[in-house]
């Protein structure tokens, strides 16, 4: 079955939370979350919502300050909760994903066991067990971690996310840390259930040099590139970290990850230009030429094309776990679905092994640094009229492209350029 679904983090709909980024709200300046987008209240008709697009797919996170609000501690009311979300998905015929860290931590985290010591993964490996323990018979997919790398450089280099520290060392020894806790957190689930499906996701930039005919540019965005898009991949074949960035970087340290991921999760929105600088501290910029949504980012169709031919080099099937755009334009939001989508399909006729696309986000979300100004969602939450829900054109377009690509599928047309003779 192909997954067709949308995705959320806990944090960005939830509202309700005392967590890191609450705590961190008026020292970093963070827009105010209030209540997010209402999701603990409104959470069975936003699973009827899903139903009603067609999705047979939900891609979700687990609020961990919810579940250990204090440290060693559980909250069986917030585990009840999220047994019974699972229940509800699977009424509803909807296949559960459930992602265990997606950028957030209860407040206590950075003080008791911050991601750049080595007690992180042991407190990140008993969190997992708690929920293994209690959902791993009903949830077959997985992600451990949302984008890696995005977070370990927005908490440990830009300062931006808690514990808002500037230090490049900090940063590898956070992403090494949070890599060995994904491997062991694969083999406590893989322990609960062995047919349980395991992977990241992988945020993933096509970086463009800015002039053609210079070198330094094309040699910039090359180590951009396999910092930010090859390392991780990499790691899991080589079994170490290792990342050489003069004069800013250089890490190399063996890890046991053994290739124990079963999926590479893509999270693909843009297309970064990159220019040289001549400045030790600071030797390169990073620009959108043609910024077209109101995150300012890129829009860049072809970019995930190339994503998918990169992952699968690594021999792992492909979900893309989340793709979306920021615009009050919702026409612009639809012809943004059906370019990537239409991409999604080209690719599985030519035989990669992609397994599912989900448009990021379900509905309108607390945008991180943005706050709730971004609009990503298919469905359009009114913060101002008790947070009413309104599912948009494009969100009743994407359903229709859904139904479409079941119908192709039943008739073969979606498989039609795979060569099955023998070889």
């Amino acid at each position: 079955m192909f997954l067709w679904g949308s995705a959320t983090s806990s944090f960005q709909i939830e509202g309700n939370i005392k967590n890191d980024f609450t705590d961190y709200e008026e020292k970093l300046g963070y827009p105010p979350y209030e209540e997010g987008s209402n999701h603990w209240k409104t959470w069975k008709d936003d699973i009827d919502m899903i139903r009603q697009l067609n999705q047979n797919a939900y891609r979700f996170s687990l609020e961990w300050s919810r579940l250990q609000p204090e440290p060693n501690t559980v909250s069986l009311e917030a585990l009840n909760r999220y047994d019974a979300i699972v229940d509800r998905l699977l009424e509803k015929g909807i296949e559960p994903m459930i992602t265990l860290h997606h950028f957030a931590h209860p407040y206590w985290f950075h003080d008791v066991s911050p991601w750049h010591t080595g007690d992180s993964v042991k407190r990140f490996l008993d969190y997992s067990d708690l929920i293994f323990s209690r959902l791993a018979d009903r949830v077959k997919y997985w992600i451990t971690f949302n984008e890696p790398v995005v977070w370990s450089l927005a908490a440990y280099a830009d300062a931006k996310f808690p514990p808002a520290l500037s230090d490049l060392n900090l940063t590898m020894k956070a992403l090494y840390n949070m890599m060995k806790a994904h491997a062991g957190a694969y083999e406590i689930l893989k322990s609960y259930n062995s047919e349980s499906y395991v992977g990241i996701a992988k945020h993933f930039i096509i970086f463009k040099e800015a002039r053609e005919w210079f070198y330094p540019d094309k040699s910039i965005a090359r180590r951009i590139d396999s910092f930010f898009n090859v390392m991780l991949l990499d790691a899991f074949i080589t079994n170490r970290i290792t990342v050489n960035f003069p004069p800013l970087l250089k890490f190399d340290k063996p890890i046991n990850l053994n290739n124990k991921i079963d999926f590479w999760g893509i999270n693909y929105y843009y297309r970064l230009h990159t220019k040289f600088k001549l400045n030790l501290k600071n030797p390169f910029l990073l620009y959108a030429k043609d910024p077209a949504t109101d995150t300012g980012w890129e829009i860049y169709p072809k970019g995930l094309k190339k994503i998918i031919k990169l992952v699968s080099r690594y021999n792992k099937e492909i979900i893309i776990t989340e793709n979306g755009i920021a615009t009050g334009n919702d026409l612009v939001r639809k012809k943004f679905i059906k370019k990537h989508v239409k991409i999604v399909r080209k690719q599985l006729e030519k035989g990669y092994k992609i397994k599912g696309y989900f448009y990021w986000s379900l509905m309108d979300n607390y945008e991180w640094l943005y706050g709730k100004s971004k609009r990503f969602g298919l469905i359009e939450v009114d913060y101002e009229n008790n947070y009413k829900r309104t599912i948009r054109p494009s969100g009743l377009y994407y359903a229709g492209l859904i139904e479409k690509f079941l119908h192709d599928s039943e008739s073969g047309i979606i498989y039609k350029k795979i060569d099955r003779s023998p070889k």
